[in-house]
């Protein structure tokens, strides 16, 4: 976008003759004293919860600006702070002006200013609160003592997705912002700053408004984060920015460029370039200070760096310039290793049993015997025979593990026709991947890494498998369960998630599998155990879609970013109860995740058919946290309703007192056998479901670090 804003500004304001940004020193505070507001007192309550000041309701004079913000490395903003002002008549928070050098991110400010109203907030239920105008909460923003030229102005701004049409904010959202935060700004007057191409459109198309709306300089090149980088650059608008983030076909090796900054970039990267301009306080630069991730703004990138698409490079972001260069493996390599966490390693993978224990069956007698068993059968498995073995049955599932041995066992003898660097020929995906994890085009470039994964997985899942194998489960099932028309659940259980170290929440596949189905005679649906499933549900296609998802791209990213040796992880089964319509599902903490001082615990609900962590934007869980003395429930704080329910609770006061006394058990007793940094505490991350018939049951354990 080549448009010069300041002429937007001129031509768009009004406000009786004014024609051009108030200079902040032509009207500070009232003469007359402080503005007769009524201001609440949550940010006051806040501070002394915490030790030091989070926020302000109001904003007197320019000494109280100056408080509040921080200096701005932007070219044409003095100073950058942030604001959040009601949206709604049920906002959670009146008008709050946050002390930004405690609080750089509105996130971090309200899971910790306010732990009560917003704790365990999820990122994207964050963004669903100031984003998007049919959850919206909150507008937020930034406000910034702006230069333009020989003027001096305060300008604000309000976000929205950029990558969403129909988030763009309205003249009455920005009518609405201006008049909440301008009766409690008393500094000078604030001028609005769009901040993106489509709320540049979008204003342009207004005419006259009541509230003045200023511009800044075309600026063409601007570094948030000054350094270096080494990656594969990509470029990509934000559509495909979009699909490329859901495809996890990004990492810590490419560095991207886009041609409109995100709202946020998630997953780590080498580097950013973007098309548009980012500020101090945007969660992409905050997020990319943190990392230490090198990070600017050039004009019209896209074109400038076209003929670097795809490629290997070295890109400075310098304080005035910026460079781009060929680099080299090595270089990159070295590069790389420099910004990674410490190495996690992962226990090698016992690949001689290939009996089915129940979990009841384990021997969890000592940290050496459930180290074995995550070595063996995969931590998902081995955590919840621990926990099963010391818990109330009725609170437990029925089920078995499926060692790592048979896992091994069929990438050993399945083969497919690929080209390992000779030509194609027959190869077992043993031998592919082990030919992978040697060959620097594999570990260098993401896009021949995701494509290569995929075509595995592919493969992997259309592999046969050994009858043998598929007789003993589905006999291993009866026993379990009496028949083999009954639908249970095949879980992923590696030997590289649900660690201290690393978590690995949400990389791997489970699946609902029949046995019956595996013994029909053809390839037709609906499944036996369950006429809703249209295709057949086999323990063939199970195994296939559980051990495959070991080699999904964003599982093989994650894993190398903590240094995990690929050769060493290895994918077992747990196989326990289905729970088809179930009524509630739930994630609960053993404490407060969000703080280190808080031990009440969390609860997060939802209704059975929607996820609890994953959910669309604007559904989000009933949040809850629970006072305990002596392992029972004294204090039930309903913090939010889900979004789901109009207003009624997803779980009762009965079976909240029920849940938090029944993990109060769990946590005086669960062993921790990892080593804990100094100054850390582990708490447990727990999942559990209310069944149709509504038993409660407990079906993951993890540790959590705070």
């Amino acid at each position: 976008m080549r448009l010069a804003l300041i002429g937007l500004a001129f031509a768009l304001a009004c406000n009786g003759d004014k024609n051009s940004p108030v200079p902040a020193t032509d009207k500070g505070a009232d003469d007359s004293g402080d503005p007769e507001l009524e201001l609440e007192t949550l940010c006051p309550e806040a501070e002394e919860r915490l030790g030091y000041p989070a926020c302000e309701h109001a904003v007197l004079d320019e000494d109280a600006f100056e408080a509040m913000t921080i200096n701005s490395s932007t070219i044409d903003q003095i100073r950058v702070g942030k604001f959040m002002v009601p949206a709604t008549d049920d906002a959670r928070l009146p008008p709050v002006f946050l002390y930004v050098d405690a609080f750089p991110l509105h996130y971090d400010f309200l899971t910790t200013a306010f732990p009560d109203l917003f704790s365990g907030l999820q990122l994207s239920e964050y963004e669903g609160l100031v984003l998007h105008p049919d959850t919206r909460e909150f507008y937020a923003g930034t406000m910034s003592l702006y230069i333009s030229g020989e003027d001096i102005f305060y300008g604000f701004t309000v976000w929205d997705d950029p990558s969403d049409d129909t988030s763009t904010v309205t003249e009455e959202h920005i009518e609405a912002a201006w008049t909440a935060m301008q009766e409690r700004f008393l500094p000078g007057e604030l001028w609005w700053v769009p901040n993106s191409s489509a709320q540049i459109a979008a204003a342009e198309s207004w005419g006259a408004t009541d509230f003045p709306i200023a511009g800044l300089e075309l600026v063409e090149y601007e570094a948030y984060n000054p350094g270096e980088a080494y990656g594969v650059m990509r470029l990509h608008d934000l559509d495909s920015f979009n699909e490329a983030t859901e495809e996890a076909a990004y990492g810590y090796q490419d560095i991207l460029v886009i041609d409109e900054a995100p709202v946020d970039i998630e997953r780590v990267v080498s580097g950013i370039v973007t098309g548009t301009r980012q500020g101090d306080l945007s969660h992409l630069n905050v997020r990319s200070s943190a990392r230490g991730t090198p990070n600017c703004y050039i004009l019209d990138p896209l074109e400038e760096l076209a003929e670097w698409d795809g490629q290997l490079v070295h890109l400075e972001c310098g304080e005035s310039s910026w460079s781009v260069e060929a680099a080299s493996e090595e270089d990159a390599q070295a590069w790389w290793d420099s910004i990674r966490p410490e190495p996690v390693e992962v226990c090698a993978p016992d690949l001689d049993t290939q009996q089915f224990p129940g979990l009841l069956d384990l021997d969890v007698s000592s940290a050496d015997a459930r180290l074995d068993n995550i070595c063996t059968y995969g931590a998902k498995g081995s955590n919840l025979g621990t926990l099963y073995q010391g818990l109330d049955e009725q609170y437990a599932l029925s089920g078995f593990v499926i060692p790592f041995h048979h896992y091994q066992t069929f990438i050993e003898s399945n083969s497919w026709t690929v080209d390992l660097g000779e030509g194609e020929g027959s190869h077992t995906f043993a031998e592919t991947l082990d030919a992978w994890h040697a060959d620097e085009e594999f570990l260098g470039n993401a896009s021949t890494r995701r494509d290569r994964l995929e075509a595995l997985r592919d493969a992997m899942q259309d592999a046969p498998h050994d009858q043998q194998l598929v007789d003993d489960l589905a006999d291993r099932i009866r026993e379990v369960w009496g028949t083999d028309e009954i639908m249970v659940r095949f879980r992923s259980s590696s030997n590289a998630e649900d660690s201290l170290t690393f978590s690995g929440a949400g990389l791997y596949e489970s699946e609902s599998i029949c046995a019956a189905d595996s013994y029909d005679n053809d390839d037709e649906g609906p499944s036996i155990c369950d006429p809703d499933k249209a295709g057949e549900e086999s323990i063939e296609e199970g195994l296939g879609n559980v051990w495959s998802s070991l080699w999904y791209m964003a599982a093989w990213d994650e894993r190398d970013w903590y240094s995990i040796d690929q050769s060493q992880v290895a994918m077992g089964i747990l196989v326990n109860d289905r729970a088809k319509d179930e009524q509630v599902n739930i994630v609960a903490f053993a404490g407060n995740p969000s703080s280190a001082d808080d031990d009440r615990y969390l609860i997060n609900a939802q209704l059975g058919h929607l996820d609890v962590v994953s959910s669309e934007p604007g559904v989000y869980p009933e949040k809850v946290l629970l006072t305990l003395s002596d392992g029972t429930v004294t204090e039930i704080d309903r913090v939010t309703d889900s979004s789901e329910t109009d207003g009624d609770p997803v779980l009762s006061d009965d079976q909240l007192e029920e849940l938090g006394s029944v993990l109060a058990g769990i946590s005086e007793v669960y062993p921790n056998d990892a080593e804990v940094p100094e100054g850390g505490e582990v708490i447990w991350d727990t999942e559990w479901k209310v069944l149709e018939d509504g038993r409660l049951i407990i079906k993951q354990i993890r540790p959590f670090l705070r």
